[in-house]
């Protein structure tokens, strides 16, 4: 990892020029949506090390019986699934020289940038079992919600459709609820100009500029992390998962605010004192647990040219 001098900061394209300290900070900042995750999942705490969950795989059924009958009996088998914590970490270093320069407020929108740094990660791994600083899959056996076998191509011409058939699928073949949706935005862009055939706009209730949080009474969350295109992670053609969210636990252990380190060899770029240099590092420690994963769909986009 390399130290952020002055120079790196301003090395994008006129950026010599356009970061001086007087430019108004919120000039450089984009809004970062935050995890989409702990809004659709059942929240449950966790502990570190292994947190085991009961689920039926047999339920027990009622009998009705007559006057005078024998009472019979029923069946109950229980299974297990586990919650095995991970830790995410994100962490710069500054030379001193940046931070006093501090050009533009960069610094100041550190905080910000770590948490939504976090929140991606949150996202790619429950969603798609992935790194987000390489877009490597991640190790340890976690389970993640496109390893589902329920699968909808979107249509070009009916997303409206698609989007009941994996409802379709969900309910009667998995034999669960569906309680929501998350969207990749290029999905919202298809529902908004889905169009029946005199050419009407099927969803004319989506308008640019408003956040889309139901469809067809169902709730839904929007992030680009649904496709897993974020970071060092690429498109994985995915554009929407539906489905019955209670069926995902998802907690988290430790939670730790920016912290500003002085001392030492946080990343392996050599003692930050000897270098006049300062880290920052934020950092939380999550799980989660899908108890079925055929309770969710994937709505997988049109091949090209379909």
């Amino acid at each position: 990892m390399a130290t952020n001098t002055n120079a790196i900061l301003t090395s994008g394209t006129g950026g010599s020029k356009t970061l001086p300290v007087n430019v108004a900070q919120d000039i450089w900042k984009r809004a970062q949506a935050g995890t989409i995750i702990p809004s659709l999942s059942t929240s449950t705490p966790i502990i570190l090390g292994d947190n085991t969950f009961p689920t039926l795989t047999k339920r027990p059924s009622a009998s009705i019986v007559g006057e005078g009958a024998n009472k019979p009996d029923s069946v109950l088998e229980v299974g297990a699934k586990t919650i095995r914590p991970i830790k995410a970490v994100v962490g710069l270093e500054f030379t001193m020289e940046a931070v006093l320069t501090n050009p533009a407020g960069v610094l100041g929108l550190m905080t910000e940038e770590l948490s939504s740094a976090l929140a991606r990660q949150i996202d790619l791994a429950v969603l798609h079992g992935r790194e987000a600083s390489s877009g490597a899959a991640l190790t340890g056996g976690n389970e993640f919600i496109n390893q589902t076998t329920n699968r909808v191509t979107l249509s070009p011409t009916n997303v409206d459709k698609s989007i009941w058939d994996g409802y379709g699928q969900v309910v009667n073949t998995a034999g669960g609820n569906f309680t929501g949706l998350a969207l990749d935005p290029r999905l919202v862009y298809q529902i908004a100009n889905d169009r029946d055939d005199k050419g009407n706009r099927r969803n004319p209730d989506i308008q640019i500029g408003t956040a889309v949080t139901s469809y067809a009474g169902q709730q839904v969350a929007v992030t680009k992390g649904v496709s897993g295109q974020v970071d060092a992670s690429a498109d994985t053609g995915v554009r929407g998962f539906g489905g019955d969210w209670d069926s995902l636990r998802f907690g988290y252990n430790l939670s730790i605010p920016v912290k500003k380190i002085e001392y030492g060899d946080p990343f392996g770029n050599g003692d930050l004192q000897r270098r006049n240099a300062v880290a920052y590092l934020t950092e939380v420690i999550f799980g989660w647990v899908i108890m079925d994963k055929n309770s969710f769909v994937a709505y997988d986009a049109a091949p090209a040219g379909s």
